[in-house]
């Protein structure tokens, strides 16, 4: 075919017209296209946000927030009530000695050691044995210091009242720790505090002395001095406070 004549045809096929009906069809197609995805489009559901349900996405959230703090709770509870139970060389003593230095005095602190000692030999924990040791010891050094604070100051009845009951507490569980066969009593720690103790019946006996007694009164001072000699010097301190009964 020469150039002229594939020119021709070109001219031809440019000249040729769709048929009417086949033009109407591809039209309507076309729109119906059109129409399915505007269909489509409007189908897809539209989130609406009301006030109540950010209302109830906030009351959600505080829950969750509620609920994490009691749980939270339970867990400490949890964790303390079992702390309360551990003993010397357990991993969590130390959370109970903080818990005790904020609630009571270094004598008490003393008297419960010797509960913690008593129930180690009781029960034959022998890995708590050396730590309960140590930290009875070292709790009687603390309680002695405290005391020797306290005479600085001076002693009213109801520290010496408080004393007594703490001291007469922990020479019990004394008596326990020598039936099991431990003796605490000669250490060091306790003739400190004995000797505390005496200082604290020294000084009630010369306020004693200095004092206008009845004659039963005096016989008492008698009895107190002579407590004193004796090294009991717990039950001269209670002698002390039966004078003003």
């Amino acid at each position: 075919m020469s150039k002229n004549d594939l020119e021709n045809k070109i001219r031809q096929l440019k000249e040729i017209k769709p048929r009417k009906e086949w033009a109407v069809l591809l039209k309507s197609q076309i729109l119906n296209s059109a129409t399915e995805k505007q269909v489509e489009m409007v189908e897809i559901p539209a989130v609406k946000i009301g006030i109540m349900d950010v209302i109830s996405g906030i009351f959600f959230q505080r829950k969750l927030a509620y609920a994490s703090v009691l749980s939270l709770m339970f867990m400490v509870v949890g964790v303390f009530g079992f702390v309360n139970y551990t003993m010397p060389g357990d991993i969590f003593y130390p959370v109970k000695k903080i818990a005790e230095q904020t609630q009571q005095t270094p004598l008490q602190i003393a008297y419960n050691r010797s509960e913690d000692l008593v129930k180690v030999v009781k029960e034959n924990k022998t890995q708590n044995l050396t730590p309960a040791i140590t930290e009875y010891k070292a709790s009687i050094s603390d309680a002695v210091k405290n005391l020797t604070d306290t005479l600085a100051i001076g002693n009213d009845k109801k520290s010496v009242e408080e004393i007594i009951n703490e001291v007469k507490k922990i020479q019990e569980n004394q008596k326990q720790l020598e039936t099991l066969g431990v003796n605490m009593g000669d250490t060091d720690e306790m003739s400190e505090l004995d000797s505390t103790l005496a200082t604290i019946v020294e000084n009630q006996i010369a306020d004693l002395e200095e004092t206008t007694l009845t004659e039963d009164q005096q016989t008492i001072l008698v009895e107190i001095k002579d407590l004193y000699e004796q090294g009991k010097y717990s039950e001269a301190l209670e002698a002390i406070l039966q004078m003003d009964n």
